[in-house]
């Protein structure tokens, strides 16, 4: 807050912010106000000022990916998508507090706009909004109850992303949301969309060497993030361990907790149910293992699936399973490629429990520049 404290001290009015962000202060109002202060700061900017900024901003700078590569890419994902999806283009933008409203993470991860809107940072939460809106519409017209949607889309994170790991601020993605209103229980529509989704990228993975890609040694995790939300609710750990923990590779959840049980393990059937506290969600993983891990293992047989129990990326953003699928490249290099799961975001956008979305993405641009099958 230190920035903030001068600047403050700078305009001579302490209360500025609780003026500018008070209710008495709508934001028609708002904006006008913004527009106004922007014409003004831009009126002395000049060519010279342009070519400077252009230079220094890192969210100004072109991709080095060769679009046309990214075009075969998309193209391939289209073809073994599954035939009920339907391709949509993506605004540019969303409206504003979508990502504060929707998920706990920080909201200075997405650039918000004087116009009231923010560009997308996460095409599957535009997507889930659209979802929304459809099941809606769906609700008066009586049409199909379920909404699939995909879409490829180039998003912005301001967020500084660690060295190697082949990320940048802006960058494409291909993104699924399937949602509905599951009326039959047991989750039967999650668990159909979940393995449609990560069916969906193995199928694609199984293919790009159509296109000169080549990806191997997959792996997909399937998780139950309600096991560190019940810890985070209980106290055993703080949601702030948890998002730095996601960060550091050495960090065990369950060792903080003092809980013995595998972080990870190749069969949930084999997961203990020592812990009363976290049965419910061990039994759903078993569930899961039955209904859908263990016909995808007999479809992929050289693909791994296992089950990590103790993952803590994705608390705040998911809200019951969840899956990341991981490949080596031909130089030995193991990146993250795909990840998805459950998310109650059209829950809260239509008020209903009953809604349920599963989520899905796959990073076209980071295997573009990963995953040539020559490097």
């Amino acid at each position: 807050m230190k920035g903030i404290d001068r600047i403050l001290l700078a305009i001579g009015i302490d209360n500025i912010i609780e003026i500018l962000s008070s209710e008495n202060l709508k934001w028609g109002d708002f904006h006008t106000l913004l527009l106004h202060i922007f014409e003004k700061k831009i009126e002395g900017v000049g060519p010279a000022d342009v070519m400077k900024n252009y230079k220094e901003n890192r969210f100004s700078a072109t991709a080095s990916t060769d679009p046309r590569a990214l075009l075969e890419i998309d193209r391939m994902l289209y073809e073994v998508l599954p035939g009920y999806f339907s391709a949509i283009e993506l605004s540019p933008v969303n409206p504003i507090g979508a990502n504060t409203a929707l998920t706990m993470l920080d909201p200075k991860v997405v650039l918000s706009t004087i116009r009231n809107m923010e560009v997308v940072g996460d095409p599957s939460m535009a997507l889930a909004i659209e979802c929304a809106h459809r099941r809606r519409l769906i609700r008066t017209t009586k049409e199909s109850l379920e909404v699939h949607l995909a879409t490829s889309h180039r998003v912005l994170r301001l967020q500084n992303f660690p060295k190697g790991s082949g990320l940048t601020p802006h960058f494409r993605a291909f993104a699924l949301t399937s949602a509905a209103r599951d009326t039959t229980g047991f989750n039967k529509f999650e668990l159909a969309s979940l393995s449609a989704h990560i069916e969906t990228w193995l199928n694609f993975l199984a293919r790009s060497s159509d296109i000169g890609y080549r990806a191997q040694n997959i792996s997909v995790a399937i998780s139950y993030i309600g096991i560190v939300e019940k810890l985070i609710s209980e106290g055993r750990v703080s949601r702030e361990v948890v998002i730095n923990g996601a960060k550091d590779k050495a960090f065990n959840l369950f060792n903080v907790c003092s809980i013995d049980l595998p972080g990870q393990i190749d069969c949930a059937s084999d997961i203990p149910v020592v812990h009363p506290e976290l049965e419910t969600y061990i039994r759903e993983l078993q569930f899961t293992e039955r209904q859908i891990v263990d016909p995808l293992r007999d479809k992929y047989p050289s693909v791994r699936f296992y089950f990590d129990l103790a993952r803590c990326s994705g608390a705040g953003y998911y809200s019951g399973l969840c899956y990341k699928l991981t490949a080596q490249n031909v130089v030995g290099g193991k990146y993250p490629l795909a990840g998805g799961g459950a998310c109650d975001w059209t829950r809260k956008l239509l008020s209903s429990k009953k809604e349920h979305l599963i989520t899905g993405g796959f990073g076209t641009e980071l295997f573009n520049k990963l995953f040539k099958e020559t490097r």
